[in-house]
């Protein structure tokens, strides 16, 4: 019953069908030579499949039942690092590594934002998380500011949909396998990122339209020029604009400002 009630808590939905497993991981950029995380295997249906198709598999289980019992389960698997820890406090590799994970839904955010904001993100990753999320992550319904900031430097993609049968216990929401991946080529350079986010979230501020967010930076003749330009109203809201667009708005803000000034702090 204790542990029924920690899974509760951690919102845990496990796959339970192999076959589905072994069909995504086969689908997926994991060879021979890859290095794999997976956060959270809980009865290890994904990790006894990605020890066949990967080099090394690094697994982080934080439920101490489940961690023995996968001890065991693969005390024989030379290539598996099985690791009894909160993956919000574990030091990723500083190798290239790639991850495929079934993400407690308690987690999923706080664990995709620790990937794409660490010095060593992954090379490639595939998670199973909440389907309005991913939905959001990848900026389907919108351009949310979360896909605006990270798409310099990640592709993001719906890898494959889930029915809410495909898990035990069935979740009450919609699953989705979100895939972003690291730019061979990124389309601003990283030592960018800070005045590029300075930039995005200054437009995405206080929930106004962008002649407002960027009054303060741009000035409306600046603004009705790149509008006219790349096709988007001065007085749109910041979600109405295309990844593409704010980016050719931060390029010319570059140009005008340079990367010589001081950033201004963010809050």
């Amino acid at each position: 019953m204790l542990l029924k009630r920690r899974r509760l808590s951690l919102s845990q939905n496990f796959l339970h069908n192999q076959e589905l497993v072994n069909q995504l991981i086969g689908r997926s950029s994991i060879a021979k030579k890859d290095l794999i995380l997976e956060i959270g295997p809980g009865k290890g249906i994904i990790t006894q499949q990605l020890v066949k198709q990967a080099n090394q598999v690094i697994a982080i289980e934080l439920d101490q039942p489940l961690y023995y019992y996968l001890k065991k389960k693969f005390s024989s698997t030379p290539n598996l690092k099985l690791y009894h820890q909160d993956f919000l406090n574990f030091n990723l590799p500083q190798k290239p590594y790639k991850v495929f994970a079934n993400l407690p839904f308690a987690i999923e955010g706080k664990t995709i934002r620790k990937l794409l904001n660490t010095n060593h993100p992954p090379q490639d990753s595939y998670l199973v998380i909440r389907r309005d999320l991913a939905n959001r992550l990848v900026g389907i319904t919108y351009n949310s500011q979360f896909s605006i900031l990270n798409k310099p430097w990640f592709t993001f993609e719906i890898f494959h949909q889930f029915k809410r049968s495909d898990f035990t216990p069935q979740p009450k929401v919609n699953s989705t396998m979100l895939r972003f991946t690291q730019r061979k080529s990124p389309l601003l350079p990283l030592s960018e990122k800070p005045f590029y986010r300075w930039f995005i979230l200054r437009g995405f501020s206080g929930g106004r339209g962008i002649n407002k967010s960027l009054k303060n930076i741009l000035t409306y003749h600046q603004l009705k020029t790149q509008s006219n330009l790349h096709g988007f109203s001065p007085k749109a809201k910041p979600t109405d604009l295309s990844f593409k667009q704010w980016l050719s708005l931060y390029q010319f803000f570059k140009s005008k400002t340079g990367l010589k000034s001081p950033l201004i702090p963010m809050h």
